[in-house]
């Protein structure tokens, strides 16, 4: 994985991995190109390689578009620690 791409936060002794990919859809009867934005989230133990399958798990946008960089920043973050939420168990 190239750090140049990617962008990490640490949450709750886990790391979030996002980067953020631009789209170019042509829409019929449109003038130009519409740039949309997607998302690639990984999810991996703090300090683990978010590279090795076996130890992320990964999310993407899919379906999901947005209009700006920043929001579909923002989206991967929020995915990011959503599913780090569904994986951390509070200590008993």
């Amino acid at each position: 994985m190239q750090q140049e791409d990617w962008r990490t936060e640490g949450y709750r002794g886990m790391d979030a991995y996002v980067r953020v990919v631009s789209h170019h859809d042509t829409m019929a009867g449109s003038v130009g190109d519409t740039q949309t934005w997607g998302y690639e989230v990984r999810v991996a133990q703090e300090g683990a390689d978010p590279a090795d399958a076996g130890d992320t798990e990964v999310l993407l946008s899919g379906a999901h578009v947005f209009a700006t960089r920043h929001a579909a920043e923002v989206a991967a973050f929020a995915a990011a620690y959503a599913l780090i939420d569904k994986l951390v168990v509070p200590p008993q």
